[in-house]
């Protein structure tokens, strides 16, 4: 009897998990600041724009520290980037940040 007992314990607990965790709504995924993303084509990323993005905007580009944001910002008040040359020719961040977010940003 007991060993019937443990294995009627163990299927209710993972019944009970398996629809705890398969409950999932849109709702619960967005922000919790209210904002919305930036709407993209499916599988893709929204770009940063390096003219106008905030400080916040460019920290959540990968590794750019505090003092490569400091940088552009600082850069950009100068005059705006024309393109991804006019950004790379500046040598503002290290060229090993440059390769990671080409991609991910705009100008």
């Amino acid at each position: 009897m007991p060993v019937r007992l443990t294995f009627l314990t163990i299927a209710i607990v993972g019944a009970v998990s398996v629809a705890a965790l398969a409950q999932s709504s849109p709702r619960a995924q967005q922000p919790i600041n209210g904002s919305r993303p930036a709407p993209t084509q499916p599988g893709e990323l929204a770009k940063v724009n390096l003219n106008t993005a905030t400080a916040d905007e460019l920290r959540k580009l990968p590794r750019l520290g505090p003092g490569s944001v400091t940088a552009i910002v600082e850069s950009r008040k100068k005059s705006n980037f024309k393109d991804w040359n006019d950004f790379a020719n500046r040598k503002i961040v290290p060229t090993f940040a440059q390769k990671e977010i080409r991609s991910l940003v705009t100008f």
